[in-house]
């Protein structure tokens, strides 16, 4: 009788196959959920934070790579914030989705299907984005970092939001005394492996696909993306958070995020970099 399959038989291209079979089953719920809010989309809401906003800066006029985009909510926001835009993810279904919403609200954005690690569009951006439960699924961080690179017009500029690799290695279980660590800090090459996914807009939805998922820490991060050519500006960690993937976790001031009582470590981080002039 052949056993199970566990993380060690697959390799990078089957584990990136799964989760994109996963975010494929993910986006039906998405788009029906509360959490993404279309209604409120459809009615010309903007699905940006203050933190991308902010980090952003003033997009009109400006062409704009988005990364991992999912179904295509800010890089619609984006584009009606006056950018030139062009999303990219690695589900069919999320972009077939983005294709539709930007067909039905008449929004000016373009989107391919495409993986980050191995995109490659033949083409230059002013602005490189990215944001929000993107990096844990990429095992190679070298290789995203190239691709940002590689879309970069000289003088263009990178901006991510991310949650903060610290918060990954807890887990929701106790000891007696106080949370456990039980996931990787540092670089680790066969994922943690969640064997049903679920998903974040709804905690009891089972979707019936396992996720896989690295950790990456900050040096990890500031590494690839100095490796790559770009130079680091920004660097800023934040003791909030847009969802809630831990439920020791409680209502921040500001409506839609979270943080740990007493802010004991950063949940979130931002950073900014430049590509420099050749």
């Amino acid at each position: 009788m052949k056993s199970p399959t566990t993380a060690a038989d697959l390799d990078q291209a089957e584990w990136l196959a799964r989760n994109q079979a996963m975010w494929d089953a993910r986006v039906p719920l998405h788009t029906a959920s509360d959490w993404y809010g279309l209604d409120g989309f459809r009615n010309g809401g903007v699905a940006l934070d203050d933190l991308e906003l902010a980090g952003v800066g003033d997009v009109r006029g400006r062409s704009l790579l988005h990364l991992q985009c999912h179904f295509g909510l800010g890089a619609l926001s984006w584009a009606r914030l006056g950018a030139d835009v062009t999303g990219i993810d690695f589900s069919t279904t999320a972009i077939a989705q983005a294709h539709a919403l930007a067909r039905e609200l008449d929004v000016p954005a373009q989107f391919e299907r495409a993986e980050v690690s191995t995109c490659r569009l033949g083409r230059t951006f002013d602005i490189c984005f990215t944001s929000w439960g993107v990096l844990m699924w990429l095992p190679d961080l070298s290789a995203w970092a190239r691709t940002i690179a590689e879309h970069l017009r000289p003088g263009g500029e990178f901006f991510l939001a991310e949650g903060h690799p610290h918060l990954f290695i807890w887990d929701d279980e106790r000891d007696g005394a106080g949370y456990l660590p039980r996931n990787p800090y540092f670089r680790h090459r066969e994922p943690v492996v969640d064997a049903e996914a679920g998903t974040y807009v709804d905690d009891g939805q089972r979707i019936g696909h396992a996720q896989y998922r690295w950790n990456h820490p900050l040096s990890e991060v500031v590494t690839a993306i100095a490796d790559a050519g770009l130079r680091i500006t920004e660097l800023t960690e934040h003791p909030r958070l847009p969802w809630r993937p831990l439920a020791w976790m409680v209502p921040d001031r500001r409506p839609g995020w979270w943080r740990i009582d007493r802010d004991p470590f950063p949940l979130s981080f931002t950073l900014k970099a430049v590509k420099e002039n050749a």
